[in-house]
C-alpha cells in the first residue's frame, strides 16, 4: 500500500508564499517516505483554497522531486475543456517522467459552476462526459491516429475518479479508473468497486484527515482498524484545518512518514 499527502493549498497568506511553501512541503514528503503528493483545486478562493490550476503547481513540484507521484485531488472535470485538460496533463506527465496521477471529480462548488457557465445540477453527467473524452484523447481513440501527446505512456491507466455515490463507483469501475474516497462509511461501495473494476489492478485511494498536532501513533492505530483499509491501495492523509500554518503540515508529514512510510503500510486486502 502506498502513502500520500493531500494539500488544499489554502490559507490567508499571499498565494505566492503558499505556493512556494507547498512546493517545499512536497519535497519534504518525498524525503520522508511518501509515495505521492496530491493538491486540491479551488476556484475563486472557495474554502480558502488558493489554487485554481493544480497542473501548473505540480509542474513546479516535478522539477524539485524525482520519485514522488503527483496527484490532483481533484480537477473539477465539468468546468474543463477535455482536450485542453488532456493536453496539459499529458505534457506534465512527460515532463515529470510519468509521475502524474490525474484525479477527476464532479466538483462541489456551485458558485464556480456559475462563473464557468455550467449547470451545477448536471455536474455528474458533465464529469462522466469529460472523463470519457479525456480517456479517448489519451488513448488516441477520439478520431485521431495517435494520443494527444504520444510520449505520455500509461497516463490513461493513472486516472482517478473521486466520488461517494454508487453511480460514480460503478462508472469508475466500468472504465478501469482508480477510485478516490474520503467518506468513512463507503466500505460496501469499495468492495463493489473491487468486484466490478475492469482494470487488471484496481486502485483505491482512501483519504483520511489528521488534526493539526495529532500524535502520529494515534493516527497509525486508527488506520489499522479502519474498515476501508482492506480495500485501499493508497492512504492519503491531509492535515486539518487546511488553513493552519505550514509548520503543522510539515510536522504531519515528518511524523507520519516515520510512522507509516517507507514500506510500513501493510495491506490486508481480501480483494487482492
Amino acid at each position: 500500500m502506498q502513502l500520500g499527502y493531500l494539500s488544499h493549498v489554502a490559507g490567508d497568506r499571499p498565494a505566492r508564499q503558499v505556493f512556494r511553501e507547498t512546493i517545499e512541503l512536497a519535497v519534504t514528503a518525498e524525503a520522508h517516505g511518501f509515495d505521492a503528493f496530491w493538491v486540491a483545486q479551488h476556484h475563486g478562493g472557495a474554502l480558502e483554497g488558493l489554487l485554481p490550476s493544480p497542473l501548473v503547481l505540480l509542474a513546479a513540484i516535478a522539477a524539485r522531486t524525482s520519485t514522488l507521484r503527483l496527484g490532483t485531488a481533484v480537477v473539477a472535470a465539468p468546468l474543463e475543456d477535455p482536450r485542453r485538460l488532456a493536453e496539459d496533463a499529458a505534457t506534465l506527465d512527460v515532463l515529470s517522467g510519468g509521475r502524474l496521477e490525474l484525479g477527476l471529480g464532479a466538483g462541489a462548488d456551485a458558485a464556480a459552476a456559475a462563473v464557468f457557465g455550467r449547470d451545477h445540477a448536471r455536474r455528474h453527467d458533465g464529469c462522466t462526459a469529460v472523463a470519457d473524452r479525456v480517456c479517448a484523447l489519451l488513448e488516441g481513440h477520439d478520431g485521431e491516429a495517435v494520443p494527444v501527446v504520444p510520449e505520455a505512456h500509461g497516463l490513461r491507466d493513472r486516472l482517478w475518479w473521486a466520488t461517494s455515490s454508487r453511480t460514480g463507483v460503478d462508472a469508475a469501475a466500468a472504465r478501469g479508473i482508480g477510485l478516490v474516497s474520503g467518506r468513512p462509511d463507503m466500505t460496501a461501495e469499495l468492495e463493489r468497486y473491487w468486484t466490478r473494476c475492469r482494470a487488471e489492478e484496481p486502485r483505491v485511494a482512501v483519504s483520511r484527515t489528521v488534526a493539526a498536532g495529532e500524535d502520529a501513533a494515534a493516527v497509525a492505530a486508527r488506520w489499522a482498524s479502519d474498515p476501508a483499509r482492506e480495500w485501499a491501495t493508497m492512504l492519503v492523509v491531509q492535515t486539518q484545518p487546511a488553513r493552519v500554518e505550514m509548520p503543522a503540515h510539515v510536522r504531519t508529514v515528518v511524523e507520519l512518514g516515520a510512522a507509516l512510510g517507507a514500506g510500513r503500510l501493510v495491506a490486508s486486502s481480501s480483494g487482492r
